[in-house]
């Protein structure tokens, strides 16, 4: 078990074949195996068009993940969020959403959504995403669409 009180990590996006081999075990291991969902199914199309995260510690290890990609009416889409269990709630989501947030401010969007999962409702809350309400998903679990706007001049997250 990490020392919890010393914990560093930074963020950067994956660059080479074995960084995004890695970030997509991790997306996987995080968000599909728990749900019985087979290897590959953390893949998605539009992730060639997506800016990618990742938080990674001192030893390299991939620590928490997430991905933002453009989507319709001046909007970009937050997905593949996670971060290893027992590291949650020492800022490395945080820290991603707002790396995230960032991207979006700087490529002019008005505002990010997300479609969250129950027990991350409070998480996204605490980042000032608001709740529009429950969603269908094809996956096992309920999930709720939540929304954050920018005004114009927005520079919170830059």
């Amino acid at each position: 078990m990490p020392d919890l009180k010393t914990l560093e990590f930074f963020l950067k996006s994956p660059v080479t074949d074995d960084e995004y081999e890695r970030y997509y075990h991790f997306r996987w291991e995080q968000l599909r195996k728990p749900l019985n969902l087979p290897l590959g199914s953390e893949r998605d199309p539009l992730d060639e068009r997506a800016f990618h995260c990742m938080a990674v510690n001192g030893k390299n290890h991939i620590v928490g993940v997430g991905s933002i990609q453009p989507a319709e009416n001046n909007a970009m889409r937050i997905r593949y969020m996670a971060v290893t269990q027992e590291l949650r709630d020492l800022g490395i989501g945080s820290a991603i959403v707002k790396r995230l947030l960032a991207y979006a401010l700087r490529h002019q969007v008005s505002r990010c959504w997300l479609y969250a999962r129950s027990n991350a409702i409070g998480f996204y809350k605490k980042q000032q995403f608001t709740m529009l309400g429950e969603i269908d998903t094809e996956l096992p679990v309920a999930h709720f669409k939540m929304e954050i706007s920018f005004a114009d001049g927005d520079d919170s997250y830059k």
